[in-house]
């Protein structure tokens, strides 16, 4: 008897799947959690109901709630981006009935190696679902199941209630980092019915959800659930403390004219997204240097009872392997896209960013970043600095810190330019290499292909065996870590010249 491929059996119920043009099986829109709404929102996820009979599993579900971030509003500049599409910003449609995940795997009676991809977007935006995240593709270039998950976003997702909303709000902190953790829950305990290895996952992400990827590296909910991470611009360092968390809770209680945290249970979603955007950031440096505010993790002491950067150091992920990646011009695409807005008002407005970012000798590292850009505007000058303090150093520093505890990372600098020199290596140009997006771009020359082909297959073989073709990061050897496009295989991270030693020294 012939056993249907596109049937699968897990705990909760049946599912039917549907072909997909490579060979491979996708199962689409199934539930890892109950419905966050009416009572439930702003709650930790619970477990979502069985169904009986066949549960179709062959349509996306809409995105979190959400609307365009002011990082990618601001400014006139049009450019045609992994962000925005040839044609724009996509549509998004969403609802908040969203904790939903979904399943590319190329053969269900496999048992192939598991990659769990959180979305990037600021913690504003983004969806597990195409046209933001095509995990078919994703699968095809690496031959492993992939998994893609929702989670809650905005206000809905990050508002740390835990210290305002007094008894009964003890949970509500990090809720889509919680909703990330039971989506890894799920694939623990139901993969191997998808043809996905339950033994060998790993938890990967970009931007927000890398950042999100490094606080579940010592997030008890989410120990034993993957094996290895890979985190493509983020780290263990953009985590907001209590203080900062509460005081943006506050002033959207204020902004919506509300007495009390049980009133949001109440309200229209859409007047929470309209007002989500005033009581934090917009600027890209303000939204991520120490002081800002900003939607994302918390080191709130209960869903995170310590910080991720220190318990790593602490060697709480040493048994993890981790392949951690930055972009060599991350935060260029947000000079051009923001145009004016971005430009610092002159240098002592930019040296006060600096000591902003906790470097001692301002005059010194921007001495440094302008032998390393001769020709450079304060422009130029505020993007390699952002670029340092938000991305390559603290992904360098997690790295390091995983070394020095005793367990193994492997490094890279993705360095390739897909839409010239202009935007450079950009934040989340490589997803137009992972998510096999090149000739849907018209970028599809050789050179570039090469890189797909280079990058992928080592995301492939760290998913496979945790060992990406290279030797593991060594903070103080030369040429330590993987170049991805430019000018050389290997290079050294951080450079070793006066910039990097300006960021450590006192004054």
């Amino acid at each position: 008897m012939m056993i249907d491929p596109y049937l699968v059996d897990t705990p909760a119920g049946t599912l039917r799947g549907t072909s997909r043009d490579d060979g491979g099986v996708l199962f689409a829109g199934i539930p890892f959690a109950a419905p966050p709404v009416g009572p439930l929102r702003l709650r930790p996820p619970r477990p979502a109901r069985p169904w009986s009979g066949i549960r179709d599993a062959t349509e996306f579900r809409a995105a979190p709630p959400q609307r365009a971030p002011a990082l990618m509003s601001t400014g006139t500049a049009a450019t045609s981006t992994p962000l925005t599409g040839p044609a724009g910003p996509p549509k998004i449609d969403y609802d908040e009935d969203c904790l939903y995940l979904n399943v590319w795997t190329p053969d269900p009676t496999g048992r192939r190696p598991v990659i769990v991809w959180f979305y990037g977007g600021g913690f504003d935006v983004g969806s597990a679902a195409p046209p933001m995240t095509d995990g078919g593709a994703l699968s095809r270039l690496t031959g492993a199941v992939v998994v893609t998950a929702n989670y809650r976003l905005g206000a809905l997702g990050f508002l740390h209630l835990a210290d305002l909303g007094g008894p009964g709000w003890e949970g509500s902190s990090n809720l889509g980092l919680q909703d990330q953790a039971a989506a890894l829950r799920w694939v623990r305990d139901t993969i191997a019915s998808f043809g996905g290895d339950p033994g060998n996952v790993t938890a990967a992400g970009e931007s927000a959800g890398a950042f999100c990827v490094g606080a579940l590296l010592t997030m008890p909910a989410a120990v034993g659930t993957f094996h290895r991470a890979i985190l493509s611009s983020g780290s263990t360092a953009r985590i907001f403390d209590t203080d900062t968390a509460t005081g943006i809770a506050a002033d959207l209680l204020a902004a919506l004219d509300l007495r009390t945290v049980d009133d949001l249970l109440d309200l229209p979603v859409e007047r929470i997204l309209d007002v989500q955007t005033s009581v934090v950031d917009s600027d890209i440096g303000r939204r991520n240097l120490p002081g800002g505010r900003s939607w994302g993790v918390v080191h709130d002491g209960t869903v995170l009872p310590r910080h991720p950067h220190q318990a790593v150091l602490d060697g709480a992920a040493a048994g993890l392997d981790l392949l951690v990646g930055a972009n060599r011009d991350e935060v260029r695409l947000f000079q051009v896209m923001q145009g004016a807005a971005y430009q610092p008002t002159d240098e002592a407005g930019l040296l006060a960013e600096i000591r902003r970012a906790g470097v001692a000798a301002p005059e010194r590292l921007l001495a440094g970043y302008r032998r390393r850009a001769p020709n450079g505007s304060l422009a130029d000058l505020r993007t390699l600095l952002l670029t340092d303090a938000v991305y390559r150093l603290p992904a360098s520093r997690l790295a390091a810190a995983q070394t020095a505890a005793g367990g193994r990372a492997h490094a890279y600098l993705f360095a390739a330019e897909p839409f010239g020199a202009d935007l450079g290596a950009f934040h989340a140009a490589d997803l137009l290499f992972l998510f096999d997006g090149l000739e849907r771009f018209g970028k599809a020359t050789p050179e570039l292909v090469e890189v797909q082909q280079d990058l992928t297959r080592a995301w492939a073989e760290f998913a496979a065996t945790g060992d990406p073709g290279w030797p593991a990061y060594d903070p103080a050897a030369t040429a330590n870590t993987r170049q991805f496009g430019g000018d050389a295989d290997r290079v050294t991270e951080p450079p070793d010249d006066d910039v990097t030693s300006a960021w450590t020294s006192p004054a």
